[in-house]
């Protein structure tokens, strides 16, 4: 049997209301070894320290605990604020966990965890529900980063600030008590089907504080049916579309806040960069085959102010030209596969505050003509401090290389062979 130690420790970062004296199950990776493959933690040991987590303080942090479920005497807990499960293999929440008056936050990031229990509804104060599950072996697609299903009426969480991420496939009504979480700061929808969009789109309207939105659509083939928002959040920095849109959606030009925009496979086409590069405070932009015109042209002047630049997937481009003067703030880039390329795309000298440059599956023609000794085009990339090169080997596991390493060689020469 595997130690199992009890720490408590002050935190200043603890639960979301400030300090507080935080405790958390610390298990030493050498015991860990000793646990039987299915990675038990028994009921035994969680219920006997009920009585000495009742009496320390507010937060129980069990990330990457070997716990495969979560025993129902956890909803005796009541003085708890903040819960966390992540990276554990926790599959299911047992209904007493409705008896946690007091919970604040639930992490249940990288879980398995799917079906939440219409207990939760009972939490009125909970602010932050956070449940994600992404298995990297998977091919992307818009719900690649699965989310969680809720039941009931959720619409009586009426302090949750952050819901992140929620199934809104199965017409329960879900969007209609969504639109009663009028406090939400951060908002993730997954698998949401065309019709819903004019729903959806009205429940957005009544969300004041919103700043961070994530919305995916069923697959890649369904659209995204956003414009009938005629009032989008004032106050929204950080948008993610991910699903087929064709056009931007008109009311995105009102977002003058936006620090962050992610559009992938949303298949727009020339005039999308025009429209995106006139925002005052774009940090950060990303396509993932989000693109579908055969030329991307960075003219003088366009996003001042942007540090980070995500080009990936983007399979149909033909030329990638970065004039003197645009991304003048760039400091980070990640492209490709750009299959139709047999070059580095044009004008990535011009960058001069490029930190990092990410390469994806770019074809060996390109990678010999940037090499440190004696690549033709070196000199585009050398004041770049770090270059790495991606391939991938399954789903969104890649295989990383930095320039000029000897594995790139013996990779480029077995590819040659």
């Amino acid at each position: 049997m595997a130690q199992l130690r009890v720490n408590t420790k002050t935190s200043e970062n603890g639960w979301s209301g400030g300090g507080g004296r935080r405790l958390w199950l610390q298990f030493q990776l050498a015991e860990v070894k000793k646990f039987d493959r299915e990675l038990h933690l028994i009921d035994e040991t969680v219920t006997n320290l009920v009585l000495i987590f009742k009496k320390f303080k507010k937060t129980l942090d069990l990330e990457g605990a070997p716990l495969d479920h979560l025993p129902a005497e956890v909803g005796n807990l009541w003085h708890l604020r903040y819960l966390s499960l992540r990276k554990t293999k926790v599959k299911k929440l047992a209904k007493s966990i409705g008896r946690l008056c007091n919970l604040e936050t639930l992490d249940l990031r990288q879980t398995p965890v799917y079906d939440l229990p219409v207990e939760i509804n009972r939490l009125l104060k909970l602010r932050h529900l956070l449940a994600f599950f992404i298995n990297i072996n998977d091919e992307p697609d818009p719900n690649f980063q699965r989310g969680v299903k809720m039941n009931g009426s959720i619409g009586s969480l009426k302090s949750i600030q952050k819901l992140s991420y929620i199934e809104v496939d199965q017409d329960t009504g879900l969007i209609q008590q969504v639109e009663k979480l009028t406090q939400l700061r951060k908002l993730g929808i997954k698998k949401l089907k065309r019709e819903s969009g004019v729903e959806l789109c009205s429940a957005l309207e009544k969300m004041p504080h919103l700043c961070t939105l994530r919305i995916s659509s069923l697959n890649k083939e369904e659209f995204l049916d956003l414009q009938a928002l005629s009032y989008p959040p004032p106050l929204l920095q950080r948008l993610s579309l991910s699903g087929p849109l064709v056009e931007l959606p008109h009311w995105i030009t009102k977002l003058r806040s936006l620090v962050r925009i992610q559009l992938n496979w949303s298949r727009l086409l020339d005039d999308a960069l025009q429209i995106l590069q006139d925002f005052p405070n774009l940090q950060e932009l990303g396509f993932y085959e989000g693109y579908n015109g055969d030329e991307l042209h960075f003219k003088n002047g366009y996003f001042g102010k942007l540090k980070v630049l995500y080009l990936r997937g983007l399979i149909g481009l033909n030329k990638l030209t970065i004039d003197e003067g645009a991304l003048p703030l760039l400091e980070k880039l990640s492209i490709g596969p750009f299959p139709k390329f047999n070059k580095i795309p044009s004008g990535i000298h011009f960058l001069r505050n490029l930190k990092r440059l990410k390469l994806f599956d770019i074809q060996t023609q390109i990678v010999l003509g940037i090499l440190p000794d004696n690549g033709h085009d070196y000199w585009k990339v050398e004041h770049i401090a770090i270059v790495n090169l991606y391939y991938k080997i399954k789903g969104e596991r890649y295989r990383s290389y930095k320039l000029g390493d000897s594995d790139l060689f013996k990779r480029l020469e077995s590819i040659e062979e």
